[in-house]
């Protein structure tokens, strides 16, 4: 039985000679792996590679049989029409770091999640027909959280740290991971405000690179099988 679906695309890898193995957010499952047979076959006229590149959206047909880890997509259309995402350096080093990320984050969140798809959905699109925005991907971080279950609780605005731990701000310096000032202040903004307005926060590469690392230590920290993208060194260098 055939089923549609809005897709957003995660991860592809390829398999055997014209084959690729990719995970997709679906609309209205949650995350699945499929089969794309031929994808890479240069006489295939159903599909296109690129429509499997990390965050495209598509509109897909698919089936899952029984029992089956991986379900079988037998067509696919671009439900929108990127203009930079994949062509600027620094947008798809963005892209396939989000990607990856989201592949790890969402496995420990099955089934549909419909409101964070749209968030993702909207998200994406923004980025695409932004200027270079370079704490795009913090904001996707940390507004991540939201939809996972360890949004930052900022109980007071004069507490002076946060507990990664815990998830909350504190007056007094916790025993385990913490963050303060400059990070915290960042990190308070970022709560704060829109993807239109991100590009009146003033972040340097150093500090960027530091909130980085802090907001991958945070998932760990609340994440058992979260793995830090390996794409992440590549990604720091981007912003250089």
């Amino acid at each position: 039985m055939s089923n549609q679906s809005k897709a957003i695309v995660l991860h592809s890898i390829k398999y055997g000679e014209t084959s690729l193995i990719v995970n997709c957010f679906l609309y209205d499952i949650g995350v699945k792996s499929f089969m794309v047979k031929g994808v890479l076959n240069s006489k295939n006229k159903k599909f296109r590679k690129s429509y499997f590149l990390p965050l495209s959206i598509i509109d897909i047909n698919y089936s899952i049989k029984k029992n089956k880890d991986i379900g079988y997509i037998s067509d696919a259309k671009p439900s929108k029409i990127f203009i930079t995402l994949h062509v600027d350096l620094f947008k798809s080093s963005v892209i396939i770091f989000l990607g990856e990320l989201l592949n790890s984050v969402l496995k420990e969140s099955p089934g549909s999640n419909k409101k964070l798809f749209d968030y993702l959905e909207n998200a994406i699109i923004w980025f695409d027909e932004s200027t270079k925005e370079v704490n795009f991907h913090l904001k996707i971080l940390v507004d991540l959280t939201k939809f996972i279950g360890f949004y930052p609780n900022i109980k007071e605005e004069s507490h002076k740290f946060f507990d990664l731990n815990l998830g909350v701000s504190l007056g007094s310096k916790p025993i385990g991971n913490y963050i303060k000032d400059p990070e915290l202040k960042k990190l308070k903004q970022l709560l704060g405000t829109t993807f239109e307005d991100l590009h009146t926060m003033k972040i340097d590469n150093l500090l960027r690179e530091k909130m980085l690392g802090l907001m991958i230590d945070y998932y760990s920290l609340h994440l058992q099988m979260f793995k830090s993208p390996k794409s992440i060194n590549i990604f720091n260098e981007v912003f250089k």
